[in-house]
C-alpha cells in the first residue's frame, strides 16, 4: 500500500481534510441522477452526465467544489444554464449563482472518459466483457472513490439518495442500488437499465455493475415487510448461488432480530471479477466470483457485507479514523455467524485475538487507538480485527440483553446519519443505564491492550480469599478503569469456583472471593471475555507425551505421569511485574512477554520449552539489542509475582532467531527471558545459609549467614530498587529497617559479585 511519509504529504491531506470538513458544512448533495453509457469495452470509455441536486447550508454561497478525478468534464450547466467552471486534478470547481441557506440548484455535469482505479484495491475496472466499480480505495486517500466514475462530493459524512440510468449494449445488463424501476430497449439495440435507492448513502456505497448477469431471485419475510432478494452472477457462477447462500436467510433473520429490521428495499448481490475482498454498496454487494463457488468457504465474507447494512451502510464513522464503527462490528458479525450456525463462538474470538495480539502491531505498523487510526491504515487490523475483539469485550460488559436492545436503539436513533465513538457511548450509556465512558477511555480512546495477572492469593480463613490482581498494559497509555475480571479458583482436586465480574482499577486490586475449597491456582478471565494482552490456555492431561499449548509459545514434554493433571499456560505479552532485582551482570529482563504456568491434580514430570522468536515483528526481536548475543540469554523462574527472580538452566536448541529454550524440570510459577554478561552463572551457589527473622519486622531484622560465602546483602523493594547495601562480616548481623515504607523487600546475598542467595521479608 502507498504510504504518505513526506512532511509535504503530510501537511497537504491535513488542509484537504479540514476543507472537506468546511465543505460538508457549507452544502449538501440531496440527490444524484446518473446517465451514464458503457458501451465501450474496447477503450474502456464512460460518457454521460450526472444532475446533481445541491442544497445550501450557508448564506451567499456562490461556488461549489466536486470531485473528478482522470475524467474529462466537457459542460456544466446551472439550473439549465451554462456554468463557469475549472477542472484542476480532482477538483471540479462550478461558479453558482449566490445561494442562501435552504436554496438548492441543479447542476448538471457532462463528462467522458476512461475511469481511474486504486493502485491495490477499488475504483472503476473492466474484466473482459464485464464492468464494475468498487467504492473504497483502499491506498488512495481519502478512501471514498466515487469521484473516479461520477462527479461528487466524495464524503464520508454527505449522504444523498440516488438515480441511474446506464446504457448498455450486446445484451448486457446494468445492475446498480436500489429497486429496478425500467428498462427501454432503444432504436439501435442498446438497453437502458433505470435503478432508483431513496435511502440516503455516501458516495462510497454507490455501485454500478454492467455484464451478461442472470439474476437469481427470492424474497425473505422480514420483521417489517417482504424484501426482495436478488443475487446477480455470469452464466457459470450462477448454478453456484444456492448452495453459498444457503443460510442467508437464517443469518438475515438473526440480524433483524438482534439489531433490528432490515431497512433497506432490497438484499442484494453481483459477483464481479475482483481478485480479493469484498464492498458492502448498499443493496447492491460486490463479491468476487471466487466467493461464490457452491461452498461454504466464503460464508463469512458473505454475511459480513450483508451486516454492513446496520454499521456501515445505516449508521456510518463520522471520519475513516474512526472505521472500527464500520468494520468492526461487521468483523464481529462473522463471530455471531458462527455462533448462531455452528457453536463455535468461543473458538472464532480465540483464534482472532491470538492473531490480533501476533500480527497487529507489525501489520499496521504500530499501535493505535480504535478512533484515531491513520488513514494509511484505516482497512487495516485495527478497524477490522481489534474492533470485532473490543465489540466482543463490549458485549461482556453490558450482558447480551442490554447489549442488544441498546443497539437497536442506537441504530434507530442515528439511522442513515453519521456518528463519532465519543457520541456512540455516550449514546449507549443513556439507553443502557450503564457509565460507558471508562470503557470508552480504556477500550477505544487508547491503544494497546490492557493486561490482568494475579500477583499473590491470600487465605483470610473461613472459605474467604483475597486475590491481588495486577494490572499492566501493552502499548496503553493509561490502566483500565472498573474492568469486569471473572475470577476463577482452581482446587487441587481440577475443581472450577468462578466469581464473575470483579472490578479492577489501577496498578493493584484486591478482590475478595469465596470458596468451599483451598485453590491450588487461579484463572483471571479464564473464558476469554476481555480484549486483553494474555493468551491462555487449560489443558487436561492423563499421560505422558508432548502436549502443545495453542498460541501461548509454550509446550510441555511430560516424562511421567500417575493420573490427569490440570495444565494451565498463559502468555503475557507485557513486562513482568517487578522483574528486579536483577542479579549481579545482568542487563536487562524482556519487555514484551512472559509466561505464568501451573498445574492441579496430579503432578507432571517433565520439562516446559518455551519458544525464542527474534525475527521481525516477534516478541524477541529486540531482546539482544545492544550487540549482545545468544549467549547472552538467560532463562529467569520465580513460583510466584511475589518472589525474586532466579536464573535456571536450560537448554536450546533451534536457530539464533527461533530457539526452543528447554527447562530442566516442570515447576509451576512464572518464566521470562533476560539478557546477561558473559560468564554470569546461570544458578546461585547451593548450600548458602540465609536466614532473615523477625518477618514481618517492625525497626530491625536479624540476618544469619557464612562469612565464607557471601561478602555483600543488598536490599530490593518491590519495585526493584536498591533501598540498602551492607557488607557481611559476622554470621549474624542486625539490620536496621525503621526508615523503610511498609511493604515487600528482598534481601539479595552475592560474593564477589555474583548473587548466591535471597529470600523475602516484610516490613509491617
Amino acid at each position: 500500500m502507498k504510504r504518505t511519509t513526506t512532511i509535504l504529504s503530510l501537511l497537504l491531506l491535513a488542509m484537504l481534510s479540514g476543507f472537506a470538513q468546511q465543505r460538508t458544512d457549507s452544502v449538501h448533495v440531496a440527490h444524484y441522477d446518473l446517465h451514464l453509457s458503457v458501451v465501450d469495452f474496447t477503450n474502456h470509455v464512460i460518457e454521460g452526465y450526472t444532475d446533481i441536486t445541491v442544497v445550501s447550508k450557508v448564506g451567499n454561497l456562490s461556488q461549489l467544489r466536486l470531485d473528478l478525478m482522470a475524467l474529462t468534464t466537457d459542460s456544466v450547466f446551472v439550473n439549465q444554464t451554462p456554468a463557469a467552471f475549472t477542472h484542476t486534478g480532482q477538483s471540479l470547481r462550478v461558479v453558482l449563482p449566490t445561494m442562501q441557506a435552504g436554496d438548492t440548484a441543479s447542476v448538471r455535469v457532462h463528462y467522458h472518459g476512461t475511469p481511474a482505479h486504486d493502485g491495490y484495491f477499488g475504483g472503476f475496472y473492466y474484466s473482459g466483457e464485464y464492468a464494475y466499480n468498487v467504492g473504497v480505495a483502499l491506498s488512495d486517500i481519502p478512501h471514498a472513490y466515487g469521484r473516479c466514475w461520477f462527479p461528487c462530493m466524495d464524503e464520508f459524512t454527505d449522504k444523498s439518495s440516488y438515480s441511474f440510468h446506464i446504457r448498455t449494449q450486446n445484451g448486457k445488463r446494468a445492475i446498480c442500488n436500489g429497486l429496478l424501476t425500467d428498462s427501454l430497449t432503444l432504436a439501435d439495440n442498446t438497453r437502458i437499465w433505470s435503478w432508483q435507492l431513496d435511502e440516503p448513502v455516501p458516495t462510497y456505497l454507490v455501485n454500478l455493475a454492467v455484464g451478461n448477469y442472470l439474476c437469481y431471485a427470492d424474497t425473505f419475510q422480514g420483521a417489517e415487510k417482504v424484501i426482495p432478494i436478488e443475487i446477480y452472477a455470469s452464466p457459470n457462477i450462477y448454478p453456484n448461488i444456492p448452495a453459498s447462500f444457503i443460510h442467508l436467510k437464517p443469518v438475515l433473520r438473526k440480524y433483524e432480530e438482534f439489531f433490528g429490521p432490515y431497512r433497506w428495499p432490497r438484499v442484494g448481490y453481483v459477483c464481479v471479477a475482483m481478485t480479493g475482498g469484498a464492498m458492502e454498496h448498499a443493496t447492491n454487494i460486490s463479491l468476487p466470483n471466487a466467493a461464490v463457488n457452491g461452498t461454504l468457504a466464503y460464508e463469512g465474507t458473505i454475511m459480513h457485507e450483508l451486516f454492513h447494512h446496520w454499521f456501515g451502510d445505516l449508521i456510518t464513522c463520522e471520519r475513516p479514523e474512526e472505521m472500527w464503527i464500520n468494520e468492526g462490528f461487521a468483523d464481529y458479525s462473522e463471530a455471531l455467524v458462527q455462533e448462531w450456525l455452528y457453536d463455535n463462538y468461543d473458538e472464532h474470538i480465540r483464534d482472532l485475538h491470538a492473531t490480533t495480539l501476533q500480527t497487529l502491531a507489525k501489520q499496521d505498523e504500530g499501535l493505535y487507538p480504535l478512533d484515531n487510526v491513520p488513514q494509511d491504515h484505516t482497512y487495516g487490523m485495527h478497524s477490522y480485527q481489534k474492533g470485532g475483539l473490543v465489540i466482543h469485550t463490549l458485549r461482556n460488559y453490558m450482558g447480551d440483553s442490554l447489549f442488544f436492545s441498546s443497539l437497536r436503539q442506537l441504530l434507530d436513533h442515528f439511522a442513515y446519519q453519521n456518528v463519532n465513538s465519543e457520541e456512540f457511548f455516550t449514546y449507549l450509556s443513556q439507553v443502557s443505564g450503564m457509565n460507558l465512558m471508562d470503557f470508552y477511555e480504556d477500550w477505544i480512546h487508547q491503544p494497546g491492550f490492557l493486561d490482568f495477572d494475579v500477583d499473590k492469593i491470600v487465605n483470610h480463613a473461613c472459605g474467604i480469599y483475597a486475590v491481588v490482581v495486577r494490572q499492566k498494559g501493552y502499548g496503553t497509555n493509561h490502566l483500565g478503569t472498573n474492568v469486569p475480571v471473572d475470577v476463577t479458583l482452581v482446587s487441587g482436586d481440577m475443581e472450577f469456583s468462578t466469581t464473575e465480574h470483579q472490578l479492577v482499577s489501577g496498578d493493584s486490586t484486591e478482590l475478595m472471593v469465596l470458596s468451599s475449597f483451598n485453590p491450588a491456582f487461579v484463572i483471571l478471565d479464564h473464558h476469554g471475555k476481555l480484549n486483553d494482552a494474555t493468551i491462555d490456555d487449560t489443558r487436561k492431561v492423563a499421560g505422558s507425551g508432548n502436549i502443545s499449548f495453542t498460541n501461548t509459545y509454550c509446550s510441555a514434554q511430560i516424562s511421567q505421569l500417575s493420573d490427569t493433571s490440570l495444565i494451565h499456560v498463559e502468555h503475557h505479552y507485557v513486562a513482568p511485574t517487578a522483574p528486579s532485582p536483577l542479579p549481579e551482570g545482568y542487563i536487562r529482563f524482556s519487555q514484551t512477554h512472559y509466561w505464568t504456568v501451573n498445574y492441579a491434580g496430579a503432578e507432571p514430570t517433565g520439562v516446559w520449552r518455551f519458544q525464542l522468536k527474534r525475527t521481525n515483528g516477534q516478541p524477541d526481536y529486540n531482546l539482544l539489542d545492544g550487540g549482545f548475543a545468544i549467549e547472552n540469554l538467560k532463562l529467569m523462574y520465580r513460583p510466584d509475582g511475589q518472589s525474586a527472580w532466579t536464573p535456571v538452566e536450560y537448554t536450546r536448541t533451534g536457530s539464533p532467531y527461533n530457539s526452543t529454550i528447554t527447562t530442566t524440570d516442570m515447576l509451576a510459577g512464572q518464566y521470562c527471558f533476560a539478557v546477561a554478561e558473559q560468564g554470569v552463572s546461570t544458578v546461585e551457589r547451593p548450600g548458602v545459609r540465609l536466614s532473615v527473622y523477625p518477618n514481618p519486622a517492625d525497626d530491625t531484622i536479624i540476618l544469619k549467614t557464612d562469612t565464607d560465602k557471601a561478602d555483600k546483602a543488598v536490599v530490593f523493594d518491590s519495585l526493584g530498587h536498591k533501598v540498602k547495601t551492607m557488607k557481611i562480616s559476622e554470621e549474624t548481623q542486625t539490620i536496621n529497617v525503621s526508615n523503610l515504607s511498609s511493604g515487600n523487600y528482598i534481601i539479595v546475598l552475592y560474593r564477589k559479585g555474583k548473587s548466591v542467595a535471597r529470600t523475602m521479608f516484610v516490613k509491617a
